[in-house]
């Protein structure tokens, strides 16, 4: 029997939205280029240098200058997909509640490889502070440097501090709680605020074998965009099944390592 009823856009859909609230890291980017990305391979982000600000004199002429472009591009390179049989097509989108376990499983994996590239990405950052050692001073030492660090930058925007659970547990006591009836802080990863900034709890910060990097940042320092591409349904060839795949694709980009400080410790045994 031939796939005839699969609908394509609604799986689509469903599992781009599924992703927003699935992703943590991704979800504190700047996404305000989002709808460029579907057919393009880059995305071009705008910006303008600084005027410089002289002392006015009536005496003298004022001094006119080009303004530099500030602009970046921003490369769509990665690309994931899911693949995998069922069944029945049909089946599949009538029973209640069977749609959206698959869906489940596909989203829960595209989320943490968006995630980790991002991660990846804010262990590359310019500016760095050092946790000496991983205790409960230690963590409040090292976050309290980081956002001093960003604040002596002109930072003057909404935060994030992008935590892993061993430092969490370290760091906690210091914490004004969340209200734990919110299932929606528990899903992207709120476990409090501190000094105005939320913080995040993610598994997916980068660990490279001998540092862990977790960060402070503003929302603006990191550009992503992505795009669920292509959902579709097809017939196995050589199998009395059908088969759903799909393909993710996106890119990110520091833009502003001013508006990021990465917060580093070492791996212990």
């Amino acid at each position: 029997m031939a796939v005839t009823n699969f609908i394509q856009s609604i799986w689509s859909k469903k599992i781009q939205d599924d992703l927003e609230l699935k992703t943590k890291l991704v979800d504190n980017c700047l996404r305000d280029y989002e709808g460029d990305c579907k057919y393009a391979q880059s995305v071009h982000i705008l910006g303008v240098g600084e005027p410089t600000i002289a002392k006015y004199d009536n005496t003298t002429d004022i001094e006119i200058e080009e303004m530099s472009d500030k602009g970046q591009i921003l490369t769509i390179d990665q690309a994931n997909y899911f693949a995998f049989y069922v069944d029945d097509v049909n089946k599949a989108q009538s029973v209640p509640g069977l749609k959206e376990k698959y869906q489940e499983k596909a989203v829960h994996g595209l989320a943490v490889k968006r995630d980790s590239y991002v991660a990846d990405l804010i262990s590359k950052a310019t500016h760095v502070t050092e946790v000496a050692e991983l205790t409960e001073e230690g963590t409040k030492n090292g976050v309290d440097d980081a956002i001093v660090a960003l604040r002596e930058r002109n930072f003057d925007e909404e935060g994030v501090i992008e935590i892993t659970p061993k430092f969490y547990n370290k760091f906690k006591n210091h914490l004004i709680t969340l209200s734990t009836d919110n299932p929606g802080y528990i899903k992207k990863g709120k476990v409090g605020v501190y000094d105005d900034f939320d913080v995040i709890m993610s598994n997916n910060m980068k660990n490279d074998g001998s540092n862990v990097y977790c960060d402070v940042r503003g929302k603006k320092a990191i550009a992503f965009v992505g795009q669920i591409n292509e959902v579709e349904a097809l017939r196995a060839e050589k199998r009395f099944k059908d088969i759903i795949r799909g393909l993710d694709t996106f890119g990110a980009k520091i833009i502003d390592e001013d508006r990021i400080q990465v917060i580093k410790y070492s791996v212990t045994p």
